[in-house]
């Protein structure tokens, strides 16, 4: 769990030090009896991933899988690349009180509460870059279309 708590910390500090780079953003919660807490992260999980033409890279457990793909190399952007989405998925004992709210002050505030979750508070984590290598890029039609619920800043 503590690592998670340092990929999630990471992740947050990379996103705070570029504000100027955020273009569309999006925040969704939920409470979810703890029964059901499993099935309900997978369920979400799939359905980002899903959404990816495929994954270059993973990090599971520790282990981390990059694909055979000779064509493509994983963490190369590419020079048409207009966007990259980062989708984070957290699992949590801890009531986040986030907004709902959307504007650049307040993802700040957000990722910092994000970022501020202890290693005894997340149970499980779950962060998706895309896109992940050269020769892959996301265009804002795509964006658009595969994420409907992100608001322009």
């Amino acid at each position: 769990s503590s690592g998670l708590q340092r990929i999630l910390q990471d992740t947050t500090l990379s996103l705070l030090r570029k504000p100027d780079l955020w273009v569309y953003s999006n925040l969704e919660t939920g409470l979810v009896p703890y029964a059901s807490a499993e099935s309900t992260f997978n369920r979400i999980s799939i359905t980002e991933r899903s959404k990816l033409k495929r994954e270059l890279t993973s990090n599971y457990s520790g282990q981390i899988n990059i694909s055979k793909d000779s064509e493509l190399k994983p963490g190369e952007s590419d020079q048409t690349n207009e966007y990259i989405l980062v989708t984070i998925i957290i699992a949590t004992n801890k009531d986040l009180k986030l907004s709902k709210v959307i504007d650049n002050e307040q993802i700040k505030n957000d990722l910092r509460i994000l970022g501020s979750i202890s290693s005894d508070e997340l149970i499980a984590l779950e962060i998706i870059w895309h896109p992940d290598g050269e020769g892959e890029s996301l265009r804002k039609e795509e964006l658009i279309t595969q994420y409907p619920n992100l608001k322009h800043l």
